[in-house]
């Protein structure tokens, strides 16, 4: 029997990845965004048989209400939708490291959501996924959002100056084409494990990331560049790449 798989934020970085991903799967996709609205959502929800939760608001600035309508609001609707029919279904939810530290609504409202999921799943004995992510890159990530790499990468192509604060600060990225093949693995292969960490994530400094870009920009048209055993800075320079072709072939 082909599975139906809901994507919830299809329109969105992890969604359109996502997508791409089940697209090489033998699954009957459904997609949820923001044109949607609550009917859409339950005749979805009820018709699927595993739901990739990607659907939330997660840039800056936003005030409350927005954070919660879009991250705990939208949660809390899909498991109320789910338990009213006795419907019990895995959901695999991305989540963020901030969520345990943060004090702003966006960190709030996705603990929120992952309490939630968590009490529905001990509730039903249903196999759920929480991925707590460190910051993510990879192709049609977009800049000035919530990607400090996307944004740098940007300017860097659009040739404005690029400011960094703490040359020094450590950082943990995933590349999104890695999370979400990890992500498709959990269709066939399901895990006792509620919370889970990505089985690839790379530890840099914003210096090395802003030295790798710079050196991007000045090898991007040579025939001749070539990275060697360096796999998170060969996933950097794709991604410069990708935005590199978007950018050039921008309508004037």
């Amino acid at each position: 029997m082909t599975l139906n798989v809901l994507v919830t934020g299809a329109n969105g970085f992890f969604g359109k990845a996502m997508i791409g991903r089940l697209k090489k799967s033998n699954v009957n996709i459904l997609t949820f965004t923001r044109k949607n609205n609550f009917q859409d959502l339950q005749a979805l929800v009820l018709k699927s048989d595993f739901i990739y939760h990607f659907a939330g608001e997660v840039k800056a600035g936003l005030n409350s209400i927005k954070y919660e309508r879009s991250n705990s609001v939208l949660t809390q609707s899909i498991l109320e939708i789910l338990e009213s029919k006795n419907k019990n279904i895995p959901i695999l939810f991305t989540s963020s490291i901030h969520s345990d530290v943060s004090v702003s609504s966006y960190g709030k409202t996705k603990k929120e959501s992952e309490e939630m999921i968590e009490r529905y799943a001990n509730r039903n004995s249903t196999a759920c996924y929480i991925y707590k992510l460190p910051h993510v890159f990879g192709q049609e990530c977009k800049p000035n959002h919530n990607s400090v790499i996307t944004t740098w990468m940007y300017n860097s192509i659009k040739h404005i100056d690029i400011d960094v604060y703490d040359k020094e600060i450590q950082m943990n990225y995933i590349y999104i084409q890695d999370i979400v093949n990890e992500f498709a693995e959990l269709l066939t292969a399901a895990q006792d494990t509620l919370y889970l960490k990505p089985q690839l994530i790379y530890p840099t400094t914003l210096g090395e990331v802003l030295e790798y870009i710079e050196e991007f920009k000045v090898n991007i048209n040579k025939k001749n560049y070539v990275i060697v055993d360096n796999d998170f800075k060969s996933k950097l320079f794709a991604t410069y790449q990708s935005y590199w072709s978007d950018i050039k072939n921008e309508p004037t």
